[in-house]
C-alpha cells in the first residue's frame, strides 16, 4: 500500500464532522465518527455534489442535494445497489491522516 500523509491532522476534525481534501486528482471525503475515521470519494456520482457536506445517520452520509445515501465503510450506494464512490484505507499516525489512493476498499478490481 502507498499511503500518503495529508496536511489535516486528526485534532483538526472533531468527532462527528466531516472534511474535504484534495490529494493529488481526487477529493476525498473525511468523517470522523465513534468507530473511527473514513475515507470516501468526496464527489456523489449522481449530480456531482460533496458529500462531505451531508448528513451521516446509521454508517451512511446522506447526499446533500438529492439524498442518495453512501455507506462510509466500503462507499456502497444503499439506493442503487450497482452504484459506488470509491473508499480508501485511512490510518492515523501520532496524528498524522494517511490515505491509501492506490489500494480502494471494498470496490471492484
Amino acid at each position: 500500500m502507498a499511503f500518503t500523509e495529508i496536511s489535516l491532522k486528526l485534532d483538526e476534525i472533531p468527532l462527528g464532522q466531516s472534511r474535504c481534501v484534495t490529494v493529488g486528482d481526487a477529493q476525498v471525503g473525511l468523517f470522523r465518527r465513534d468507530e473511527g475515521l473514513f475515507a470516501i470519494d468526496n464527489v456523489c456520482p449522481h449530480r456531482g455534489a460533496p458529500l462531505h457536506d451531508g448528513q451521516v445517520s446509521d454508517g451512511a452520509v446522506v447526499c446533500p442535494w438529492h439524498q442518495w445515501q453512501f455507506q462510509l465503510a466500503d462507499g456502497a450506494c444503499r439506493n442503487l445497489p450497482r452504484v459506488r464512490v470509491a473508499s480508501y484505507p485511512v490510518e492515523v499516525r501520532d496524528g498524522a491522516i494517511w490515505i491509501d489512493l492506490a489500494t480502494m476498499e471494498g470496490n471492484p478490481a
